[in-house]
């Protein structure tokens, strides 16, 4: 899920694919939350300021978000 957040001036993109998250970490880096449940993670939450035009063009063109 990426929801763009105006007023906060942030992208937010939340997934709980595990190939998709482990993309995300080695592009964007780690994540602000991860949901945890035992010892597997069931999803990860980062947000991205709006003004970091190169970290989300990096996002859209190597996680290949819309393949997923």
């Amino acid at each position: 899920t990426i929801n763009v957040l105006y007023s906060e001036k942030t992208l937010s993109i939340y997934t709980n694919k595990v190939d998709l998250q482990r993309k995300l970490c080695k592009i964007i880096g780690e994540p602000q939350k991860e949901y945890i449940k035992g010892r597997s993670i069931i999803g990860s939450y980062w947000e991205i300021p709006l003004s970091d035009v190169s970290k989300i063009n990096k996002v859209i063109l190597k996680a290949n978000i819309y393949g997923m």
